[in-house]
């Protein structure tokens, strides 16, 4: 009791700082190294569409000696997951640099002062197109990782439009995934998981378009209720807390209502950013571009809009400085996330989870199979979030018991899909996920709450659509 004899008031309940809830999560990784038994499969080095890919080879599951992880080399694996993600964290410094510079020229400003008054009282077709766009990118496999360094961008245009941080992280993040959750043509998911199941890539088009605008229209709903709930009511914010101001929270059009002057190095940074990030989407689609190249065309624009946005040598770089600054927090969230898979990888119980998990799919019939398919590639994108190491360590096996169980084998890669898919949305083991959320200052509880029914929805939705797609054998 307080001095007054009144209670003392209690303390808010608050959500772990990130980085707290990823050590904990490697800590209960920790131990299941000491609980499940190790295992291997035997790997393959063998030719696929023209590349070389390690298969794991299906009916060659043993046990191994275990290898449970002591407490020191759970600094170990911390390390290790830095080293490992060094591409992706550069390149989130080099983006989050280069859109830092951008806005520093006065070039974001200058921009968003014409859309806000081309959609002045339509603020949702703003959210809409935004949304397309993410979706298309991230349908075509570009707009993944690299839609992390975009959050910054949405969370500016959501702001100028009079939302929060939410709204521009659903534009960007939700929007971008939307398309990637069932993308038509992202050579890194469905590209690998066609080639090992010996399909033609990107067969089955149509049908996953149908997806791709069907899960959009679906994320759109859902962050154009919020939008909308939010305007009427701003401490429905899920980053609202009790005596905020809401001038915190919530962003206006103050400063893009007076129109400046549409300069010549204005248009040059446009141009820039427009050749970056174009060149970016055409080179993953047609020339398998990967991080080194992201990272580089970051850097570039980084260092050329600096240059023509007026800002100087000397300039440029401690604008650059800066930027890496504003986005350490959720560079870091990467590299910590992949030490996850690092003390899996080193306790020997990846192979383990992913044999043990898709052991039941054989049991059923067809139509059911494929259902148990698609879950069991849920549980397993939660540890190994990485669509394009999904592909390769359970498509060798989705196959052959495919085959078993009378699935088609389109069948079995959309499975695959859906289930490497949604859950990038809410689990925590997604290091850009988690990224974009510490970018957007959303504590994680909060969000999974907010996302939970829609991912409820795209799994009832999947759900039906396997069982229609097996029925038909296609």
């Amino acid at each position: 009791m307080a001095a007054n004899g009144n209670a003392a008031p209690k303390r808010a309940m608050r959500f772990p700082h990130v980085f707290s809830f990823l050590f904990l999560t490697v800590l209960v990784i920790f131990v299941l190294t000491w609980i499940i038994p190790a295992g291997e499969f035997e790997r393959e080095r063998v030719q696929v569409g023209g590349a070389a890919q390690v298969r794991v080879k299906a009916g060659t599951y043993h046990e191994v000696p275990p290898a449970p992880q002591m407490p020191w080399q759970i600094f170990l694996a911390l390390e290790a997951g830095f080293s490992q993600s060094g591409g992706m964290i550069f390149m989130v410094f080099f983006c989050g640099a280069a859109i830092y510079i951008l806005e520093k020229t006065g070039t974001v400003r200058v921009v968003f002062q014409r859309v806000l008054k081309k959609v002045a009282g339509k603020e949702h077709i703003a959210i809409l197109a935004v949304m397309i766009f993410m979706s298309i990118g991230g349908a075509a496999g570009a707009f993944a990782n690299t839609a992390l360094a975009l959050v910054p961008l949405g969370i500016l245009l959501a702001r100028a439009l009079g939302f929060d941080n939410v709204v521009g992280f659903g534009m960007v993040y939700l929007g971008s995934y939307a398309g990637f959750n069932v993308g038509w043509g992202n050579v890194f998911t469905i590209g690998i998981a066609q080639d090992i199941a010996e399909l033609e890539r990107f067969s089955g088009f149509a049908v996953r378009v149908l997806f791709h605008i069907v899960n959009l229209a679906i994320s759109y709903w859902w962050v154009s209720l919020y939008a909308k709930r939010v305007k009427r009511n701003p401490e429905s914010s899920l980053l609202y807390e009790e005596g905020a101001s809401l001038s915190e929270i919530y962003g206006s059009s103050e400063g893009f209502d007076n129109f400046e002057a549409l300069t010549w190095r204005h248009m040059t940074c446009v141009a820039i950013a427009v050749l970056s990030f174009g060149g970016i989407i055409v080179g993953s689609v047609w020339w398998n571009w990967g991080i080194p190249l992201y990272s580089a065309t970051f850097l570039a624009m980084a260092v050329l809009t600096g240059l023509f946005g007026g800002l100087g040598v000397n300039g440029t770089c401690v604008e650059f400085i800066k930027g890496c600054g504003a986005i350490v927090a959720g560079a870091f969230v990467i590299g910590i996330s992949r030490a996850i898979s690092v003390v899996m990888t080193n306790g020997k119980i990846i192979d383990s989870i992913v044999y043990y998990l898709s052991q039941p799919i054989a049991l059923y019939g067809p139509i059911i199979g494929a259902n148990v398919m698609f879950y069991v590639n849920v549980a397993i994108n939660f540890f190994i979030p990485s669509g394009s190491g999904q592909a390769v360590a359970v498509m060798p096996l989705m196959v052959p018991i495919a085959d078993l169980a009378n699935i088609s084998r389109q069948v079995a890669v959309q499975a695959f899909q859906f289930g490497d898919g949604f859950t990038n949305c809410l689990i925590p083991t997604s290091g850009v996920l988690m990224s974009a959320l510490a970018l957007s200052k959303i504590p994680y509880t909060r969000y999974a709450r907010w996302f939970a029914p829609v991912l409820l929805l795209q799994l009832a939705l999947a759900t039906l659509a396997l069982t229609i797609l097996q029925s038909i054998g296609w």
